[in-house]
């Protein structure tokens, strides 16, 4: 990544980036979003499809706090090619409708391209963005996962409709090929590139997550985060199923109300709430919604307005995390290491997340998407009161 500050923003190759992130988040999104014609044709139970589905977050789970030092030691760009190019290889891979174990293993590589993707892609953004212009250029690429999402909801029952599943993996697989070339066209080699470097050894690897971890206040907001992530991805793959004929609408929706109310979280936290406040009542009143839509189920009443509330509070439960770093880390190292524990511990979410909800559901039907929202819901009032503790006993 260049040393030195643009004076202007280069807007095409973020946009790009971001693209970039779009093929990442659709990793996760074109499984997610026509889960059942992926049971279907893969012939699997929803808990089994459900693990397939959070494998991609497996390898972030692992591996986020380390991404940032391989990328100081390959390159920013050649690492993104690699994500990219791994990425394609294996979506190539799944248009042929492997035997569901070999597709198993191509979700869980495909892991590796998905950390290296939404890693790398912030760091190249920031280095393309003027000083005035990086809040607006961030703002728009924590977006991408939800923005996948909506691009998916809409196009994936399309193709299935016409294609059947084949359709959205050759798709995807296009996508993902196309960014690999057009980054490899339009990104110049950074300076790191083209200086000799050494991989990272395990003790630096061990002693970084040592750093991360032994601090309250730079686990806190990535725990938070888990609770979001662990909800979310399972909220937008379940809830249509549970939506009846208000489905086809609401599927996009979904994805839109929790990127609003991500963006409201920061506004929010810097005008009317402190961070600490605003993640213990959003963490609130989304168990209090989950118990609205349960209602709703229950008496048979249209899902959709709550599940779109629910939606909305989720992303200002995970807007919130954001802000707890630098309320609760002031120095900049302690907030770097917060920012690599809540990469992490998304991935936890997002890989446990979907097989909970799915083994739930096949439990209990109705009442099983409930239960794990609230208790993860309940988890985040938890560590946000926790939080407020450990400032007041530092002040």
């Amino acid at each position: 990544m260049p040393h030195h500050v643009p004076t202007q923003t280069h807007w095409a190759r973020i946009f790009l980036l971001w693209c970039c992130g779009l093929t990442a988040s659709m990793q996760f999104a074109k499984v997610a979003v026509v889960f059942k014609d992926f049971l279907t044709a893969y012939a699997v139970t929803p808990a089994e499809l459900g693990w397939c589905l959070s494998i991609v977050g497996m390898v972030g789970l692992i591996f986020g706090v380390a991404a940032g030092l391989f990328a100081h030691a390959l390159g920013f760009r050649r690492l993104l090619l690699v994500g990219l190019g791994l990425g394609a290889v294996l979506s190539i891979l799944q248009t042929f409708m492997l035997p569901y174990p070999l597709f198993f293993m191509t979700r869980m590589l495909e892991g590796l391209s998905h950390l290296i993707i939404i890693v790398i892609a912030p760091i190249l953004i920031t280095a393309c963005s003027a000083p005035q212009h990086r809040s607006i250029t961030m703002g728009l690429w924590s977006t991408f996962f939800g923005a996948g999402f909506v691009v998916a909801s809409i196009f994936a029952p399309v193709l299935v409709h016409q294609f059947g599943v084949h359709g959205v993996l050759v798709v995807h697989a296009c996508l993902i090929s196309a960014m690999w070339l057009a980054v490899f066209v339009t990104l110049h080699a950074d300076e790191t590139e083209e200086a000799a470097a050494h991989l990272p050894k395990l003790s630096v690897l061990l002693r970084q997550h040592k750093e991360v971890y032994s601090h309250l206040n730079t686990m806190m907001p990535g725990l938070c985060f888990m609770c979001y992530t662990a909800t979310s991805v399972s909220l937008m793959t379940f809830i249509p199923q549970f939506a009846g004929e208000d489905s086809l609408w609401l599927a996009p929706l979904l994805p839109l109300m929790s990127m609003l109310g991500t963006f409201s979280a920061g506004w929010l936290a810097q005008s009317w709430f402190t961070p600490i406040r605003l993640s213990t009542w959003a963490f609130t009143l989304v168990a209090l919604t989950g118990a609205v839509f349960w209602l709703c189920l229950v008496l048979g009443v249209r899902v959709a307005p709550a599940a779109l509330v629910l939606m909305f509070l989720g992303g200002v439960s995970g807007g919130s995390a954001f802000a707890l770093i630098p309320y609760l880390s002031h120095a900049r190292q302690f907030q770097v290491r917060a920012n690599g524990a809540l990469a992490q511990l998304a991935n936890m979410g997002s890989t446990i997340g979907p097989p909970i909800f799915a083994s739930v559901i096949t439990a209990l039907n109705i009442h099983g998407l409930m239960l794990p929202l609230i208790v993860f819901a309940l988890i985040g009032i938890f560590i946000s009161i926790s939080a407020g503790r450990t400032l007041h006993h530092h002040v």
